[in-house]
């Protein structure tokens, strides 16, 4: 469930953490997509890349949920 996670006495919030694990999902993603040169075929990378992140950090608050 959602708890507070402590290091080093300072008390953080779930989402800090989901979105610490969301960038270390990411940036594997990211390099592979790159990679494979999907971002030449997108419109707007930055937007992609935006929602990419967004919809992964998703799918961690729902599976830790």
């Amino acid at each position: 469930m959602f708890t507070e996670a402590q290091l080093a006495g300072i008390l953080f919030a779930p989402i800090v953490l989901y979105c610490v694990l969301a960038a270390i999902v990411f940036v594997p993603i990211r390099f592979v997509l790159g990679r494979l040169r999907i971002f030449s075929a997108v419109w707007h990378p930055a937007l992609f890349e935006l929602s990419l992140y967004l919809i992964i950090t998703g799918a961690i608050v729902y599976l830790a949920a």
